[in-house]
């Protein structure tokens, strides 16, 4: 069976502050989005709040219009930058897993 599940960032709350996430920007200027929580935050808080907008290019798209070289989509340009393409099925295959119901032990006759 065959489970479609959406999955989108939470909205911000009422209670955001926004020169707060204007600071948290600052202070985490080399992070990315993608991997700090904080700058994500802040990041989901000004575009909530009108105060900035994402991206409408990828960044691949951005440099190809500026006639910036661009790393290729091979995996010789991911070697050691993160993980292989089997380990984020295999994480994507067990968060299934884990998501769907647990078998009900107790109606199998084994006891």
């Amino acid at each position: 069976m065959s489970r479609d599940t959406i999955v989108t960032p939470p909205k911000i709350c009422g209670y955001a502050d926004i020169e707060s996430a204007h600071e948290q920007m600052r202070e985490h200027r080399a992070c990315r989005i993608g991997r700090c929580v904080w700058k994500t935050a802040a990041y989901y808080t000004l575009v909530d709040a009108g105060r900035l907008a994402p991206q409408s290019l990828t960044p691949r798209e951005r440099a190809a219009a500026r006639g910036i070289e661009f790393p290729p989509l091979d995996n010789e340009a991911y070697a050691g930058g993160g993980p292989t393409a089997q380990t984020l099925r295999d994480v994507l295959n067990k968060l299934t897993e884990l998501a769907l119901p647990a078998p009900d032990t107790n109606s199998g006759g084994h006891e």
